[in-house]
């Protein structure tokens, strides 16, 4: 066990930060070669969990914190690490999505949902057994997070055409790669070749944004369109990849690139992931809804969404042409 071999604490006082699924099951099995450990269950993935969780870990003396389960323990344990300061080790349980090595952590808080930014994981940890024990739900949703990275970057080099702004070629190139690595090989959910693409792209997403020092690489029209989602239909939204992987082909469709929209398209199809919004329960007229609100979510960002700025009307007309060019 990495966690036992005193590379990241010689004393073996570690805070583990467990969820009460996966994370749990996993406890059982790692905890007797962790005997210096205290474990803190967390409730969910708000504000006020990670707050908890940084005073109970605050009142002991820990050389650094594991965040053990999905994303949102690993979020709260990020949040609390920074807050505390000390380091953290994420230990994933799932492939769900790009935030195992971001530096940033999000937590729903009194408003809705907020990104806060905190330092980076010093070692990430994923066990393929682990990952396979999971719901399959959980790997489709980080093929569509790594996937979006395409659109995502694409977004970026927009706004440096238009707008001048800053890119990090090095942060973009890691970005895109993972997303391509991912979209371009042929294995699935059941193939470990497939896990471990998978699990590499996800990481080298996270370190994309740490060289940036910010979402930009892995978050463009379609993160937008997530959002809009969450924030409109906070009681339906889909999981989070389902969503930004339908919004990363619809915005390869507006951008004019129709070959790689229905590409991308393919293979999301191909892995079980939706292409049109009404596959995950939302009409066409919400789908259009939530493409013209998309722009508000992240006021300052330049998208092809911001670029365009298509009204209800327009937005209908192009989802009926992008219908038709993925075909069914």
């Amino acid at each position: 066990c990495v966690l036992a071999d005193e590379r990241i604490s010689q004393s073996g006082r570690l805070a583990v930060a467990v969820s009460g699924g996966s994370g749990a099951r996993l406890r059982e099995r790692v905890a007797p070669s962790l005997p210096g450990a205290t474990w803190f269950e967390v409730g969910g993935g708000t504000i006020d969990d990670a707050v908890r969780l940084a005073s109970g870990i605050k009142a002991g003396h820990y050389d650094a914190v594991v965040g053990l389960g999905g994303g949102k323990i690993i979020d709260c344990a990020k949040f609390a690490a920074a807050r505390v300061g000390l380091p953290l080790v994420a230990v994933a349980t799932n492939l769900a999505h790009d935030g195992l090595c971001s530096p940033v952590a999000t937590l729903d808080n009194d408003a809705g949902r907020g990104s806060y930014g905190v330092p980076n994981p010093i070692a990430v940890v994923i066990d393929l057994n682990v990952i396979r024990e999971a719901p399959v739900r959980f790997v489709r949703s980080g093929i569509g997070d790594a996937i979006s990275n395409i659109s995502a970057v694409a977004d970026w080099e927009l706004s440096h055409r238009v707008n001048g702004e800053k890119i990090d070629g090095l942060a973009a190139a890691m970005a895109r790669q993972a997303g391509e690595a991912v979209l371009r090989h042929p294995g699935g959910a059941s193939d470990d070749d497939f896990l471990q693409v998978l699990a590499e792209a996800l990481v080298l997403t996270g370190i994309a944004m740490s060289v940036s020092g910010d979402s930009r690489p892995s978050s463009g029209a379609c993160h937008e369109i997530n959002h809009a989602f969450d924030l409109l239909f906070p009681q339906r939204a889909a999981a989070h990849g389902e969503q930004v992987g339908i919004g990363a082909a619809f915005a390869m469709y507006l951008r004019g690139a129709h070959e790689e929209s229905a590409n991308m398209a393919a293979v999301l199809r191909r892995h079980g992931l939706p292409v049109r919004p009404e596959e995950i329960g939302f009409t066409v007229d919400e789908f259009v809804r939530a493409v013209e609100f998309a722009p508000e979510t992240r006021p300052g960002r330049y998208t092809i969404l911001e670029h365009l700025d298509l009204k209800t009307d327009q937005i209908k007309d192009v989802y009926a042409d992008y219908v038709k060019a993925i075909g069914s």
